[in-house]
């Protein structure tokens, strides 16, 4: 098998407030393949969007910061590198498209020139050439009359023209992977289904990794290979997409699929909540950080914290009590 374009081993980051140290990130390891869509799912406060912040190296400095681990991209560990040799890497290795574009892009700057700015202090290229590459990009995602839109302002855009206008910076330097941060959170669904239509084709064509963090199972089930279910700063189930909807092994992910809604379920009642909360990442109880909420708890899961283990081909969870096969919840 080829090496991966991202491979992430153990990795550690550590956020410093009053409470004490917070762990969002917490021994995480995974793997992308050329061309292949990695799932990142969990309830907020997951790690999800820490993860992506380590790989891109943007967690501010007088926050925290990667403490532990590797961040292996195309080859490179991003771990141990500067942050001017990360920011190197930036747009040319790897994109990020950010959740909420309103925040994201600069209100007092035109559209066109804050694409054109990303190419021009990464490639080198000049004025002309930026700008000729912003209006193809622009009509590549899908912006109308994209020459004379170069000129609008941020707010000109709806939320789903300014989120494709975020996936033209993060695709403007033709990266190897592209991270995407819950980008259709904020959409209608047919926008989304849009979006969605356009990340599969760019992924196609290209050969492009993409790691897409969402807290939408259904988007998972349309776009993903593989998924990565996270939980408490830590993942607890990775497996191939259609392994974890037909046989969840971790009773978290089995209560996920559980709570989706479903058409033949419509009668039945309420949806299913889990109960509880997350717990304080500031101050983690031994045990398994999920044992409190979980349906079916062991003495086990309160004393001794569960670790990856086999429970398939290329299926591993972190339970001591797995779901039983015949329990899969096979919501598609």
């Amino acid at each position: 098998m080829p090496e991966p374009v991202l491979s992430i081993r153990a990795l550690e980051t550590h956020l410093y407030s009053r409470e004490g140290t917070i762990r969002p990130v917490n021994g995480v390891s995974f793997d992308i393949q050329q061309g292949e869509t990695l799932g990142i799912v969990g309830e907020s406060g997951s790690g999800k969007t820490m993860t992506a912040l380590s790989i891109m190296g943007l967690i501010p400095k007088n926050l925290g910061g990667v403490v532990g681990g590797s961040v292996l991209l195309d080859g490179e560990d991003l771990a141990q590198m500067s942050d001017s040799e990360v920011r190197r890497r930036r747009s040319t290795k790897m994109g990020m498209i950010f959740q909420d574009p309103a925040t994201s892009l600069n209100p007092t700057m035109k559209v066109g020139p804050q694409i054109a700015e990303t190419m021009k202090t990464h490639l080198g290229i000049n004025d002309t050439t930026a700008r000729n590459r912003t209006i193809e990009l622009l009509d590549r995602v899908g912006i109308p009359s994209p020459e004379g839109r170069y000129n609008n302002y941020p707010f000109q855009f709806s939320g789903g023209m300014r989120q494709r206008v975020m996936i033209a910076i993060a695709l403007s330097c033709d990266p190897l992977l592209l991270i995407a941060d819950e980008p259709t959170t904020a959409l209608d669904v047919t926008i989304q289904a849009q979006l969605l239509d356009f990340v599969r084709e760019i992924k196609e064509e290209r050969g492009m990794s993409v790691m897409w963090i969402t807290h939408d199972l259904g988007v998972v089930a349309e776009l993903c290979d593989k998924v990565a279910v996270m939980y408490a700063g830590s993942i607890v189930e990775k497996a191939s997409v259609d392994d974890v909807f037909a046989r969840p092994k971790h009773r978290y992910t089995s209560m996920l699929l559980n709570s989706m809604p479903s058409i033949a379920e419509r009668t039945a009642g309420r949806l299913m909540s889990i109960k509880g909360l997350p717990p304080n990442l500031a101050n983690l109880r031994e045990g398994c950080p999920f044992a409190v909420r979980c349906s079916a708890p062991v003495d086990r899961c309160t004393e001794e914290r569960p670790t990856l283990l086999p429970m398939g081909t290329e299926h591993s969870a972190a339970c001591w009590n797995p779901v039983a096969e015949t329990a899969g919840n096979g919501k598609m």
